[in-house]
């Protein structure tokens, strides 16, 4: 007779004893690995770096100064919810990109076809044509503050040619070296703008975490939220990784995902203090006065009268850096996206991706050339696929992220699936406000 109760006694045993020896290998790993140290931590800041100086373009500048100049603190609670759904839009990426040595385009490539990874490639490119008029006329504007004798259009052509020729050379250390400094400007720019207007603290603290919607304006939450979630973002985060990390040999994977989440806790929250900087601003300096601000180069100008020159060239010193930052990324990520997408050549120096390029950089500058400014009918059309856009890339990178075989034991935990849902459901409504401003319903 078969003692089942001997057998599964043994069995619980063999599982115990089993995990055991998992445990304690696991531990002997780790002790093993030597401890990730500040040295290695600064080294890794670069992909999210890029990202983050992108996501604080001129857009988010004039959307965070309208919202300051508007309602004063009042919006500085939704602001920090934005900055944090920025967070959870980027995270599973790094997790992919580090575990499995490719990119979310490639994994979207391998695993959802080709033709939607095309599909959602042209898209972004042709969003970014659309908005790399605004990304160096905002920078341009900022010149101009300095140098009001050159115009508008000679500096904008100044500018898009300095972003293709960085984004040629191809060395992609000289990208992150280029948007450390445009970090640290933004950084010193608006954080000493601050300052100078003098807020008054106290009523930041009370009146910045009412967590109350101002005047009921829902669009503004989606507004606020919306520029710190360009949709090329994590796509663009994920391709950085891939070329950061695709030689190391001296660091584990874990060391590695360590290092990339530190990058991206890092640079999302000096974004966040950024964008946070510009809103105390613009609440500090323009709230009250009855001022209308309409753009980025409007809160320059109307600081100078109000906190003085310093204020108005500080102010324009960080857009000049938030303007450039962006046109040159939107630039410099079509090799790896457009490789990625269809399985072709990355390298910056085929002709096919200085072709891309050039689309990305000249044709925005031809277009506000030929019509003096960039037509509407195009600004809505990238505005009405950008919003299309953020739910078919957080829906792909939630699929590839947990497809069984992929990521093996890492595929997302229930926690994480929460949070990426929250934000699909975020982007969801983002999309619907979209559709309904390009349709002219609100």
């Amino acid at each position: 007779m078969v003692n089942y109760g001997y057998i599964a006694y043994i069995g619980g045993i063999t599982i115990r004893n089993e995990a055991e020896i998992h445990k304690r290998q696991t531990q002997s790993k780790q002790l093993q690995e030597p401890p990730v140290g500040w040295r290695e931590r600064i080294k890794s800041l670069g992909p999210a770096l890029i990202v983050a100086a992108c996501i604080v373009g001129p857009g988010t500048v004039t959307t965070v100064s309208i919202a300051g100049a508007s309602y004063g603190f009042q919006a500085m609670w939704i602001l920090i919810i934005a900055c944090l759904t920025a967070y959870y839009f980027q995270k599973p990426v790094v997790k992919f990109t580090i575990k499995t040595k490719m990119s979310a385009m490639d994994g979207i490539r391998l695993y959802m076809g080709k033709w939607w990874s095309g599909t959602i490639y042209f898209a972004l490119l042709l969003g970014a044509i659309a908005f790399q008029a605004g990304n160096f006329t905002g920078a341009a504007l900022a010149l101009n503050f300095f140098l009001p004798s050159i115009s508008i259009l000679t500096w904008v052509a100044i500018l898009a040619v300095s972003a293709i020729v960085v984004s040629w050379i191809g060395i992609y250390r000289l990208l992150e070296n280029i948007n450390r400094v445009f970090i640290g400007l933004m950084v010193l720019s608006f954080v000493l703008t601050v300052f100078l207007s003098g807020p008054d603290f106290g009523a930041l603290v009370t009146t910045g975490f009412s967590f109350q919607v101002p005047d009921q304006n829902y669009w503004l939450v989606l507004a606020l939220i919306a520029t710190t979630l360009p949709p090329n973002t994590a796509l663009g985060l994920s391709a950085f990784i891939k070329n950061k990390y695709k030689e190391e040999q001296t660091l584990s994977k874990a060391a590695q995902l360590k290092l990339a989440h530190f990058d991206l806790r890092t640079n999302l929250s000096i974004a966040a203090i950024i964008s946070i900087s510009i809103l105390i601003c613009a609440g500090t300096a323009i709230y009250g006065t009855g001022t209308e601000i309409t753009s980025a180069a409007d809160m320059a100008y109307q600081l100078t009268p109000l906190l003085g020159q310093y204020a108005g060239v500080l102010f324009s010193l960080g857009l000049w850096a938030a303007g450039f930052s962006s046109g040159l990324f939107n630039i410099s990520v079509q090799p790896a996206l457009f490789g990625q997408a269809f399985g072709k050549s990355e390298d910056t120096r085929t002709s096919t991706n200085r072709v891309l390029m050039l689309i990305a950089g000249i044709t925005p500058i031809v277009v506000v050339m030929a019509f003096g400014q960039m037509p509407i009918q195009l600004i809505m059309g990238a505005q009405a696929l950008n919003g299309l856009l953020l739910p078919m890339i957080v829906g792909s990178i939630w699929y590839i992220c947990n497809k069984p075989g992929v990521l093996g034991s890492h595929l997302n935990t229930r926690g994480q699936n929460i949070m990426y849902g929250i934000v699909m459901l975020i982007v969801c409504f983002l999309t619907l406000r979209v559709l309904l401003s390009v349709t002219g319903l609100i």
